[in-house]
């Protein structure tokens, strides 16, 4: 089964909600007429495609830009005197490293094509607000190293964490809204009997990482650790611990508008998604609902806490269950 057929009848617009169509390489909307592209084979499922590319070129740039600026501070320190010879040799592998990352970077995301985009640094900052510091390209790359290559431990844990709940109730449709780096997704395709796991982020770095190394690649990306104990700048190998079977398909898309019929799943698992989306939790919990047919579960992992600007909507518990505000939403 391909991600094509895996996703044929699941997919709607995020413009008006009407069923997809394949298009050649693309997906089309027959009533918007907006073609919805593959970037790296990844279907691109934005309401606003072509902006959507144009802002995450745009992310692209600033995060090259950002390492090229700090690749020639580090280079004016190993200018400087009197260094010692174990910070000289600190420094020389960094430079090389932010470098080789930036050339890795671009390599890697080369489906976004960069060179159809350009701005100066000055302007990036510029225009802060439309690239909002907490959600940059690189916002969350310390997850795929977490996820691919810093072993099992986390990774065991987390799935546990929702494994007692999918041995209840198996699941044959699985959406996995804010899938991040992937690992997530994958093990709950690889270790249940799941037809179909869709795994959607915004992020186009997470989402090509994670279909390249679930579909058996391996990836070399450097980490910088926060702490360096030894070199301030290692190459990992992301891997993961065997290919998934068919059926497990990435979406590039935002989570305020997931492009999916009504009723599509019978699982929808949010991980660490409540606490960071800028919106009404009932609102999030009527989408939710939505995505699920008759019967369906929704399992959350993480926290919840509430971005509302009313701090009553923050703070304040008017209800005593999840169980009771899945019936206020019904009534």
């Amino acid at each position: 089964m391909t991600a094509a057929d895996a996703l044929r009848e699941l997919l709607a617009c995020p413009r008006c909600d009407a069923p997809l169509a394949e298009a050649g390489e693309a997906w089309r909307c027959p009533g918007c007429e907006v073609d919805f592209p593959r970037v790296a084979g990844i279907p691109w499922l934005f309401a606003e495609p072509n902006a959507a590319l144009g802002e995450w070129r745009g992310r692209l740039h600033f995060s090259l830009q950002k390492l090229e600026r700090d690749r020639q501070s580090v280079a004016a320190s190993l200018a400087g005197p009197s260094l010692r010879p174990a910070t000289r040799t600190r420094l020389e592998s960094l430079e090389r490293a932010t470098r080789e990352h930036g050339e890795r970077l671009r390599e890697l995301l080369a489906p976004l094509e960069l060179e159809q985009h350009s701005a100066s640094y000055e302007t990036y900052l510029a225009l802060r607000t439309r690239l909002p510091s907490d959600q940059g390209l690189t916002t969350y790359y310390a997850n795929i190293h977490r996820d691919w290559c810093w072993g099992e431990e986390e990774n065991a844990a987390s799935f546990e964490a929702l494994a007692a709940w999918l041995r209840e109730a198996p699941p044959s449709r699985a959406l996995v809204l804010g899938a991040g780096a992937g690992r997530l997704a994958y093990d709950l395709h690889v270790q249940t009997a799941a037809r179909t796991t869709v795994a959607l982020d915004f992020n186009p770095l997470l989402a090509i990482v994670a279909d390249n190394v679930t579909r058996g690649q391996a990836i070399e990306l450097y980490e910088f650790p926060i702490a360096p104990r030894g070199d301030a700048a290692v190459l990992r190998t992301l891997s993961a611990p065997s290919p998934a079977r068919a059926g497990l398909v990435f979406v590039l898309a935002d989570a305020h508008r997931p492009p999916f019929r009504r009723g599509a799943f019978d699982t929808v698992v949010t991980p660490w998604l409540v606490d960071i989306l800028p919106e009404r939790f009932d609102i999030l919990c009527a989408r939710v609902n939505a995505l699920l047919g008759d019967g369906g579960h929704w399992l959350n992992f993480g926290a919840l806490s509430f971005h509302d600007p009313d701090p009553a909507a923050r703070y304040g518990v008017a209800l005593t269950s999840v169980a009771e505000y899945a019936a206020s939403l019904r009534g």
